[in-house]
């Protein structure tokens, strides 16, 4: 252990460092703030899809569309998936893909 002082650029460069060597997500914890986790630019990236497409996945199909008022065309008119379904159509975008 060394007795240098690092400064908060060194402490983040080091974070970063863990996080592009696959060691990450990196937790940064400031007092009196809520921690912050850094991830890498692909697994961001990997986040959002699993975001967008768990979003999309959900729609109601025309006939609840229909019956919640909305005007047919208002929305996909395909129905959407059941949680088996989902997970088994995007279980490439979650880490334990082999437990969908």
């Amino acid at each position: 252990m060394s007795d240098e002082q690092c400064s908060d650029a060194d402490l983040l460069a080091a974070a970063a460092e863990e996080v592009e060597a696959g060691r990450g997500p990196v937790a940064v914890a400031r007092p009196g703030h809520q921690p912050v986790v850094l991830v890498s630019a692909e697994e961001w990236q990997r986040l959002q899809e699993l975001e967008s497409a768990e979003s999309a996945a959900w729609w109601p199909d025309a006939a609840e569309r229909a019956a919640l008022g909305e005007e047919r065309g208002s929305g996909p008119d395909r129905p959407g998936l059941g949680e088996a379904a989902y997970r088994r159509r995007f279980a490439h975008l979650f880490h334990d893909a082999g437990a969908a």
